[in-house]
């Protein structure tokens, strides 16, 4: 197959998929049905293959469907089979997902609650800047460049390696599905046995396997692509930006789990980028590979930032009562103000104010590094129909980092929470759940729901 009439015939499927939203919305809920269940006949299997071939129609997993190409295309060198590279790929893009769902139902929902520790987030921070610095070509990792046997054909581990990433990249993409699969395996928690871990792993295979069908077939039929040349460069680099925007959005949960507010994230990562920069023209004029340059770049940007933190450490022992005191300081009733709406910031004053006014509680858990969040953020300040709706509730925002948000999230009603934000709550006075999703486009239902609330 040639590469337009392939990636005509992937563009047609997104635009017919996407034209039948409410489709889309009902398949993502068939799926969480599916994955709610401890059901592992056939047919659950092949319909969860099916909506991850659904999801990887959606727009923002398309810019990963050329880099597939070019990476496929560099690395089937040699006289290796022409399926093989293709293969690998397709197979490490789905097992990253048979080992999300086997950790997160071995651990009934630990595995989030660490993927969510600002150190954690931090950690893949580095790996990834690490990542975008190799595949930019600024750093040498051998397992990405060779088969280890002494030749230069790009090895098999490289390329499981690099579909791994691809699935780990487009994971932040197909939310709405992850989190239904996720939220059925949380579900699953009590009683689980080895039978039913598998069968949970099993079940977040085959939607990743559904999810990898564009990308496996992108990489038998391909695209045809100029001769190696000057050209390749440049791909890289693009590759190399869009893997340094998920380690920014990976900063970004970490840093705003210390506090940092998003305006001084994005100072933080620049400057590091700006002093990286600059250790690595350092070490120009020294007689050195250009990745020992940039291998000891790291190393000094790595020991900056740890004695930044260190003696901040040792500085300013007193912070955290600082920042107690100053909490025990601010009005009784906490609230916030986004444009006509104001949010109560604490789960007892919203209970008061909902009893004595006779109106439900609309609940929206919020994070600095959650973007989906702020997009319904955004919502409320610009969709009408939205924003009268929301001004007939008490309105109460739950911070990520609040110790309310972990009473929430031992609340059994409440799975979602150990997976995953955005999430919203629509309940009464007496704390009786009326509505609940993970949908921030769900804003039709959200109304409805608030009405009946009253």
């Amino acid at each position: 197959m040639k590469p337009f009439p392939l990636f005509a015939a992937l563009l047609l499927l997104s635009i017919t998929g996407l034209a039948h939203a409410d489709s889309l919305t009902t398949m993502n809920a068939w799926v969480e049905g599916q994955l709610a269940s401890n059901q592992s006949s056939l047919s659950a299997y092949v319909f969860l293959l099916l909506g991850g071939l659904l999801a990887s129609l959606l727009p923002c997993v398309y810019p990963l469907y050329p880099i597939t190409a070019s990476i496929i295309a560099g690395r089937s060198q040699g006289d290796v089979p022409r399926a093989l590279h293709p293969a690998i790929y397709y197979i490490g893009l789905a097992s990253i997902y048979f080992l999300f769902g086997l950790i997160a139902a071995a651990t009934g929902g630990a595995f989030n609650d660490v993927l969510r520790l600002p150190i954690t987030n931090l950690l893949l921070t580095l790996l990834f800047l690490m990542l975008a610095l190799a595949t930019a070509g600024f750093l040498h990792v051998p397992l990405f460049s060779g088969n280890g046997l002494g030749d230069k054909t790009p090895g098999l581990a490289g390329t499981f390696l690099m579909g791994m990433g691809a699935g780990l990249l487009s994971s932040s993409c197909v939310g709405p599905f992850v989190v239904g699969i996720l939220v059925g395996i949380a579900s699953q928690t009590d009683g689980l046995t080895v039978f039913t871990t598998l069968t949970a792993a099993l079940k977040m295979l085959a939607f990743g396997l559904g999810l990898g069908v564009p990308f496996l077939l992108i990489g038998l039929f391909g695209v045809r692509l100029p001769k190696s040349g000057s050209w390749m460069k440049y791909v890289q680099w693009a590759l190399g930006v869009l893997i340094l925007y998920f380690a920014y959005t990976y900063l970004e949960k970490g840093l705003s789990g210390y506090g940092f507010k998003p305006e001084h994230i994005q100072l933080v990562f620049f400057e590091a980028l700006l002093v990286l920069y600059s250790l690595y023209h350092l070490w120009e004029g020294e007689d050195m590979h250009g990745f020992r340059r940039m291998e000891k770049s790291l190393f000094a940007l790595f020991a900056l930032v740890g004695g930044l933190a260190l003696a901040q450490g040792v500085l300013s022992p007193s912070a955290s009562a600082t920042v107690a005191s100053a909490t025990a300081a601010t009005p009784a009733v906490a609230t916030e103000t986004k444009g006509e709406l104001t949010w109560y910031l604490n789960r007892e004053d919203a209970v008061k104010a909902a009893r004595e006014q006779g109106k439900p509680i609309f609940v929206d858990f919020f994070a600095y590094w959650c973007a989906n969040c702020k997009a319904f953020e955004h919502l409320t300040q610009t969709d009408r129909e939205l924003i009268d709706s929301l001004k007939k509730v008490v309105l109460l925002k739950i911070y990520d980092n609040d110790p309310e948000f972990k009473q929430f999230q031992n609340d059994k009603r409440f799975p979602e929470l150990k997976v995953g934000l955005p999430f919203f709550v629509i309940a009464d006075a007496d704390n009786n759940l009326l509505y609940k999703t993970s949908d921030y486009t769900r804003t039709d239902e959200m109304v409805l729901f608030m009405g009946e609330g009253e």
